[in-house]
């Protein structure tokens, strides 16, 4: 989620009310493309304050370099960050050495700049898969789904409406994991990112791999899927 610069003023003020440390996981900070200004990270917002020592912030390179990297690094407080250092040697040792090597290399040749520049164009490139994602929303989905257009990242989360009663929240699960399987569409159902097994319309699908006809061809699968939900449903009230 994108929050607006007052939301997270907010939650640091209630960090320090409530003597709370933010776990800022934020692995898309590279990968913004809304149209406003990239809104400043909770880490950043906390270093204009007098008081400071409340966000632990944690980025990856698998988004932006690549996924085979698998490294990250931690922005924070110093004893928190020397407390994972030490946790890590004692688990894991280190990230593997010779892709530490070719990552620094890499932003060593790059510099800063270089490093921003192609940032912005991965970035970019997500920009025009989530367009695709959202036009093939439009024509298949309208009506039948309720959405929020991502600003960053390469997912969209969803709402299917699997029923004509809207006040009905609808479980995504099993014409996820069923039907829409059964149909040759991955996507994952909502309840996976809610406590307490929580049921939920929502659906998160990924906008990264595909192609625009892919793309286009399973959200009219996906289509048949709310629209048999809705049939059953009616055969079951009636």
């Amino acid at each position: 989620m994108t929050a607006t610069i007052e939301r997270r003023k907010e939650v640091l003020r209630l960090a320090r009310e409530h003597d709370l440390i933010i776990l800022e996981d934020d692995p898309y900070y590279y990968l913004y493309y809304g149209k406003a200004e990239r809104p400043p990270s909770y880490f950043a917002l906390e270093l204009e304050e007098p008081e400071v020592g409340r966000v632990l912030r944690f980025d990856s390179l698998s988004k932006i370099l690549s996924a085979g990297i698998r490294i990250g690094f931690a922005s924070g407080p110093k004893p928190l960050l020397q407390a994972i250092d030490r946790h890590t040697s004692a688990s894991n040792l280190q990230t593997a050495s010779l892709t530490q090597a070719i990552v620094y290399k890499l932003l060593a040749s790059w510099g800063y700049e270089g490093f921003t520049a192609h940032t912005r164009k991965v970035a970019e490139f997500y920009r025009a898969r989530r367009d695709v994602f959202e036009r093939a929303m439009q024509t298949h989905l309208k009506g039948i789904a309720e959405w929020s257009t991502p600003q960053a990242g390469m997912f969209f989360w969803f709402k299917l409406l699997l029923s004509e009663d809207p006040n009905a929240e609808g479980d995504s699960e099993s014409a996820i994991r069923n039907d829409a399987v059964e149909r040759g569409v991955l996507a994952l159902p909502g309840t996976i990112f809610l406590p307490n097994g929580q049921k939920t319309g929502f659906v998160r699908a990924s906008f990264s791999l595909n192609s625009e006809a892919e793309i286009f061809e399973a959200l009219k699968r996906l289509r048949q899927v709310v629209l048999d939900a809705r049939a059953a449903e009616g055969t079951v009230s009636g």
